[in-house]
């Protein structure tokens, strides 16, 4: 009996641990936090609170969906050699090579002919058997590789929705800051960006390594990484976006604008979309 590929089996039980996680746990988490926001803004010892907890929560939500970057190089590491392979069946089913080799024996000379090399029926079938095998495992694992692609593709909504989530939670958090601009409340206001937008270190929050700013994407190009102030709104509660420039200098892709998320995330979500939309 021919061994069946596990693979999808595999990846989806990591999938589903993954994705009963995310949906237990961190969405619950972050419609808590948007419920803080139902009837009124909170002060902003809450507000800061709230926005730490949030990059808590991204910062997992990162880490999952590393794990999948993992699962889905699989299937794409797994095709070449099952394409090479079935390049050497077609080969190998169009070998030519007789049965029976010999020379033919002439009127002149009749001791010098005869059979040089044989093979019997018995040894051909059994090639053609295991080429016969061999196809079904390849047929067997592209399925499977297959199945590993939708699996990988389902868990996607879930991130999605959590992400969204979590979102809201961020421009909850802008909006509160503009209420407190609005009511000339600026030491408040001051306090809470110096918590959640402090300017040391290149804006982070925490001492970065200079390989956070320079990054290697999946499609084998580096990227200079920079964080930058989204001035399209005139307030002071300014969102921050991360952005990639290229080996001149040009930005060739921008993260989202948060008003809430720290460095270390805007910045890890911007490796993701690296590796997955510029791959």
């Amino acid at each position: 009996m021919a061994v069946r590929s596990q693979i999808s089996a595999l990846i989806a039980n990591q999938m589903g641990s993954l994705q009963g996680k995310l949906e237990a746990r961190i969405q619950t988490e972050a419609i808590k936090l948007l419920e803080r926001f139902s009837n009124r803004c909170p002060n902003s010892k809450e507000l800061i609170k709230i926005a730490k907890t949030t990059n808590n929560l991204l910062r997992v939500i990162n880490t999952f969906e590393k794990k999948v970057n993992r699962f889905k190089s699989i299937p794409r590491k797994l095709r070449r050699p099952i394409n090479a392979a079935k390049r050497l069946i077609k080969l190998l089913k169009r070998n030519r090579t007789k049965i029976a080799i010999g020379q033919r024996p002439s009127f002149s000379d009749y001791d010098r002919g005869g059979l040089f090399s044989t093979k019997t029926y018995g040894n051909t079938t059994t090639q053609a058997d295991r080429l016969v095998k061999t196809v079904l495992l390849l047929e067997d694992l592209e399925d499977d590789l297959n199945a590993c692609n939708d699996l990988l593709r389902g868990v996607a909504p879930s991130f999605n929705n959590t992400r969204q989530l979590l979102t809201g939670v961020s421009d909850n958090i802008q909006e509160c800051a503009k209420v407190l601009e609005e009511e000339k409340k600026e030491e408040e206001l001051k306090k809470l960006l110096a918590e959640i937008q402090p300017r040391e270190n290149t804006g982070s929050e925490e001492k970065l390594e200079e390989q956070d700013y320079n990054y290697i994407a999946a499609n084998g190009r580096k990227y200079t990484l920079a964080v930058i102030e989204d001035k399209s709104l005139d307030t002071l509660a300014k969102r921050r976006l991360a952005v990639a420039k290229d080996n001149i200098g040009v930005i060739v892709l921008r993260g989202q604008p948060s008003f809430s998320s720290d460095t270390k995330v805007l910045l890890d979500e911007l490796k993701f979309r690296l590796d997955n939309q510029l791959a």
